[in-house]
């Protein structure tokens, strides 16, 4: 099949989905103001058949967004393509597509060719008829100091409640789904490690957005400002992210899109590999969006005339410092690849700790913005205000930075550093840097399964031997 056009994509979405928003069934979500503007933005990529989206093949051209890399040039323009696509979400089905390729090898060397066919032959028909995916991967949970099979509602994580000849029934609930209300295809992956107890819940599988038993609860996130307010919000005034929680209510999934049913011991090599790809992907994105709050600190200080500050300017070295570190990171995942059973996996120490960078050092280049914004920064008169006569004069009069610079030059940094610093669209994006692909402490404990901590301990016994060595033994 050739390559969708955005309108084919969003004729896809119309198919009867059950989808809640605010309180009510949305029938349409190409229709809905917010859920139709999002679905529109999305389809944007699906015109895009540049060479960094797509491949020729034979006569016809196929979507690279969720092959796996092969080679370190093909991993590399995966990165790239990612930092591209603004709200782009293939990185995350790659890296699922890929884990389950990695481990369903190792389970098929006990079980013959069961799972590896399938998750090949279902990455091909997602590619072949261009279809969008999301990922499905965090579980409700409940009481999370209890593993699945301890919960009082063992529904509370997806679980396996039924099998036949022709395939498998899910129960449960997956949350913090991204887009999922305006994709084709969930990807539904385990969350966690699991025990042998867990069995019943170490199930991935592939389910169409429409199929009978999903329901979506999206989660509200208001309104996009929109056109007239984009002097205002210039990065996020037509933006709307949603994410959704899907309910599986005893949703029937033929054996073909049942890529693990029980293979429990398979689940956290499964997770390493998926969160090593996933995580890989703040490195297409990351260095870039470090340099432009490196950029618009350096911007906001000249144009208040405060560029030379010994404090201002050591603040802006530490965020070069951290821009550089990325950049060095991003090398560094490159350059120490492994090849495992074909697929180019990328360095998982450097992915992690370019995760933990970008999550601990952004909230403080945040606030420095701010400061150095000052109380304009959710203060200041509205863009429109220019507009008006009554009022435009007093604007430019009392906005002006310092000589040279005009008020709508200051205005427009100030709504800049407002929008990725102080909006509600800035607090989304901070949240999520926190939870998305794993929490900070799950990538610390990547990060340390991955260290010879008793290595550590063996060179200070060494030391403290040679201390010792010859030294006087205590008198008994």
């Amino acid at each position: 099949m050739a390559l969708r056009s955005s309108a084919q994509y969003l004729d896809s979405l119309r198919d009867d989905r059950r989808v809640y928003y605010a309180g009510e069934r949305i029938v349409d979500v190409t229709a809905h103001p917010q859920f139709g503007l999002r679905a529109r933005q999305t389809g944007r990529h699906f015109d895009d058949a540049s060479d960094l989206t797509s491949r020729a093949e034979g006569g016809d051209r196929v979507r690279t967004w969720y092959e796996p890399p092969r080679d370190r040039e093909a991993l590399l323009r995966f990165m790239e393509m990612e930092g591209a696509l603004h709200g782009a979400g293939h990185a995350a089905i790659m890296a699922g597509l890929a884990a389950l390729e990695l481990v369903g090898r190792k389970a098929d060397e006990d079980l013959g060719e069961r799972y590896l066919p399938r998750v090949r032959a279902y990455r091909e028909a997602i590619i072949r008829e261009d279809l969008h995916a999301c990922l499905a991967m965090t579980d409700a949970k409940g009481d999370r100091s209890r593993p699945p099979h301890k919960q009082v509602d063992p529904d509370l994580w997806v679980r396996v409640v039924d099998r036949s000849a022709t395939g498998i029934t899910i129960r449960g609930a997956k949350t913090s789904v991204s887009e999922g209300a305006i994709t084709n295809e969930f990807l539904v992956l385990p969350t966690h490690a699991m025990s042998v107890d867990d069995a019943a819940w170490s199930v991935a599988c592939a389910v169409p957005a429409n199929a009978p038993g999903v329901v979506m609860i999206s989660n509200y996130v208001g309104t996009p400002w929109g056109e007239r307010f984009r002097a205002d919000r210039p990065l996020t005034y037509d933006d709307f992210r949603h994410e959704v929680t899907i309910i599986f209510e005893d949703v029937f999934v033929p054996w073909e899109r049942v890529f693990m049913d029980g293979e429990f011991h398979l689940t956290r090599e499964l997770i390493r590999y998926f969160t090593t790809f996933h995580r890989g992907g703040v490195l297409a994105r990351e260095p870039r969006d470090t340099q432009k709050l490196i950029g618009a600190a350096q911007l906001m200080a000249r144009y208040n005339g405060i560029e030379g500050t010994g404090q201002i300017k050591n603040t802006i070295a530490e965020m070069v410092e951290t821009a550089q570190l990325l950049d060095v990171l991003r090398f560094t995942a490159l350059e120490r690849t492994t090849l495992a059973e074909g697929v180019c996996v990328p360095d998982a120490i450097a992915c992690n700790l370019a995760a933990l960078t970008s999550t601990r050092t952004r909230p403080g280049y945040l606030q420095f913005l701010c400061e150095l914004a000052g109380g304009p920064v959710l203060t200041a008169p509205s863009f429109l205000d220019l507009e008006n006569p009554e009022t435009a004069a007093l604007v430019r009069k009392y906005y002006v930075g310092k000589e040279g610079v005009s008020a709508e030059q200051r205005l427009a940094l100030v709504k800049y550093i407002y929008d990725i610093a102080a909006s509600d669209a800035a607090g989304f994006a901070r949240a999520s840097s926190v939870t998305a692909a794993g929490s900070p402490s799950a990538k610390r404990m990547a990060l340390t399964r991955e260290f010879d901590l008793e290595s550590c301990v063996g060179l200070v016994l060494d030391d403290l031997a040679a201390a010792t060595k010859g030294a006087p033994q205590p008198a008994h």
